[in-house]
């Protein structure tokens, strides 16, 4: 089954076999991490020890999956413990006994207080949209400030650990959810009832949250081998994110069943999702993690008092976020992170009654949820294996594993998540990024990333990524200029989309990836057809004032080179107090942005009324300008 998986990989068959095929190499393995490698739900209790039941460690995780597809490991370590943030994985790895020849690990998740925002945004009955949008700022915010370097720690740790010509494998995480449609918005996430609507809204900020932590996942491995180095093994990364998307093993999928027993496809734990009545909800036993015995049923009354223990911890979680929101109002900067051991970032993670509750009380039935199933397992394993075998190639110096080259173009229109950026910022980009590459790759390094983020801060941000496989280490410009721009030209040709706005794709040629991803959330969706603006113009007796709107147009430069340069054009200069500014998100009026200036007097008529400088910047030729200016 696991080799099948592998293959399928690329859906061709593989290279000939090679000794990097042959593991009898990996006598001792080591799998480090959160509950991702925990596998907590997935089959049965890996081992009845109490400390097993705590960490909620399963024979269905991919580490015991690769352990026994290997079949050569005489020493197996693994304390991977569900719950577990890089503090407690650095103790993890404190704990391993040296000299081993492959380790894995998964970590970062609960960094981000990854279950904080499941809980706040999914299955809290009690939470607020205030609430949800709180845990995911403070998730992306430990994304960008500590995420990569947390991470990269670990890394370096474990290679002390690490036999000479070992091998460390970082799985990343996957997305959860399908965007695409509507159909889930309506079911019954939150649990045991209530909770926030899943929203494709939603459901797009919680897959850009693992996009973003991946992308640091990577960066961790990338700048701790190419710019600290690792004494003993080689350091690569597992990538499965694609595969739940391509397979039909995503959440919230067009056509899904509700009941995830009826979607063999699905990679992940969900609960049955139906809306049902409330007096058609059974009251059915919940058990206590860590029982001895799998019959140790909670009854009724057990079941009640659970109820409301779990309701008073939810609302004084609340209220405890609620003193603390209110108490930082006037703090100009954020609530302190904890330094901890050897440089390691510690998250401020909600604890209290509300995380003693909720871990003690909960079964893995429903801590699971969101977490890969036996599937999922089976084929992170299969990716971990493979990225294995490519650097087991590297170390004794033959040709990697791969698949045939092959080329294929997907555009991110098909999900339709909301992120655009005009095309103009698009095709201005592409040489730059191109150039970029070219002076800046890693020489003589396989499998290498670059990425660059363009308009940063703008409404029309994106980024270009470039990735390679397969033990591809070299650069090709020409392909480069031609692989971005045939994505640009390729995707988003729709007549709904008059403006051409770009929802970026991605474009593979044999071992190269080519990614074009915009970044601004909370764009008027669907995009504007025509662009839109608003205009006043006052006479302020020695000067007009203006106060200009826009959505639409104007997106990528802050009007430095579009609405101020041929304002300066028409009005022959004398431009004064100009400011520009960006929304997080459109106003009441569905504007983007707004730009407030002053000119000489009698301007409006000759270059704002007639739509002049609004149609020269990109704006339309409609709108005029009010006032009297």
């Amino acid at each position: 089954m696991l080799l099948r998986l592998v293959v399928a990989l690329c859906s061709v068959q593989l290279v000939k076999s090679q000794s990097y095929d042959d593991w009898s190499w990996v006598k001792s393995f080591a799998a480090v991490g959160d509950s991702f490698t925990a596998g907590i739900g997935a089959g049965r209790l890996w081992s009845n020890d109490q400390k097993t039941r705590d960490c909620s460690r399963y024979d269905g995780a991919w580490p015991v999956v690769m352990q026994r597809y290997m079949g050569s490991v005489t020493d197996f370590q693994y304390p991977a413990c569900s719950g577990d943030t890089s503090s407690s994985i650095m103790s993890q790895i404190d704990g391993l006994r040296s000299g081993i020849d492959l380790a894995v690990l998964s970590a970062g998740g609960n960094d981000l207080c990854l279950s904080n925002i499941i809980a706040q945004c999914i299955i809290s009955r009690f939470s607020s949209e205030q609430d949800c949008t709180n845990a995911i700022n403070q998730a992306n915010n430990g994304i960008t400030s500590f995420l990569r370097e947390n991470v990269k720690t670990l890394l370096h740790a474990l290679d002390a650990k690490m036999n000479s010509g070992g091998v460390i494998v970082l799985s990343l995480y996957a997305q959860y959810f399908d965007e695409s449609t509507d159909e889930c918005t309506a079911e019954q996430w939150g649990w045991p009832l209530g909770g926030l609507r899943l929203t494709r809204d939603r459901r797009n900020l919680f897959n850009k949250l693992v996009r973003d932590a991946n992308h640091e996942l990577k960066f961790a491995v990338y700048d701790g081998r190419e710019k600290d180095g690792f004494s003993n093994a080689r350091v690569v990364f597992a990538d499965w994110d694609d595969w739940p998307y391509l397979q039909g093993g995503l959440m919230c999928q067009p056509g899904q069943n509700p009941d995830p027993t009826k979607e063999p496809k699905l990679m992940f734990f969900k609960m049955d999702t139906t809306r049902v009545p409330l007096d058609n909800i059974p009251a059915g036993p919940i058990k206590i993690r860590g029982n001895v015995s799998d019959t140790d049923d909670m009854n009724l009354l057990e079941e009640t008092v659970l109820e409301a223990e779990l309701e008073a911890a939810w609302l004084e979680a609340r209220t405890v976020a609620s003193s603390i929101e209110e108490a930082s109002a006037n703090i100009s900067y954020p609530l302190p992170l904890v330094l901890d051991k050897r440089g390691i970032t510690a998250p401020t993670c909600p604890s209290g009654v509300l995380k003693n509750v909720v871990s003690y009380f909960l079964p893995d039935s429903i801590g699971k949820i969101f977490h890969p199933n036996i599937l999922g397992h089976q084929v992170i394993a299969s990716f971990a294996l493979d990225s294995a075998r490519i650097a087991r190639a590297g170390i004794l110096g033959i040709s990697p594993p791969g698949c045939a080259a092959t080329n294929s173009l997907t555009c991110f229109a098909e999900h339709n998540t909301g992120e655009y950026t005009s095309s103009y910022a698009a095709y201005s980009a592409t040489a730059d990024f191109c150039d970029s590459v070219g002076s800046g790759y890693p020489s003589g390094v396989a499998n290498w990333q670059y990425s660059k983020t363009y308009y940063q801060g703008a409404i029309d941000e994106v980024e270009f990524r470039l990735e390679l496989s397969n033990g591809a280490s070299s650069f090709d410009h020409d392909q480069c200029t031609q692989a971005v721009n045939s994505l640009l030209d390729s995707c988003d040709k729709y007549s709904s989309n008059p403006l051409n706005f770009k929802q970026g794709g991605a474009n593979t040629l044999g071992s190269y990836k080519y990614t074009i991803q915009p970044k601004k959330q909370n764009r008027p969706w669907p995009y504007p057809t025509e662009p839109k603006q608003s205009c006043e113009g006052w006479y302020k007796f020695v000067l007009d004032a203006y106060d200009v709107y826009g959505a639409g147009w104007a997106g990528w430069d802050w009007g430095q080179q579009s609405l101020r340069p041929n304002t300066s054009s028409c009005i022959g200069g004398g431009i004064t107090n100009w400011h520009f500014e960006y929304f997080d998100k459109p106003d009441a009026n569905g504007y983007e942005w707004h730009a407030w200036f002053n000119t000489p007097i009698w301007t409006r008529a000759r270059c704002y009324n007639n739509n002049k400088v609004q149609g020269a910047s990109g704006g339309g030729g409609s709108g005029g300008c009010k006032g009297n200016g």
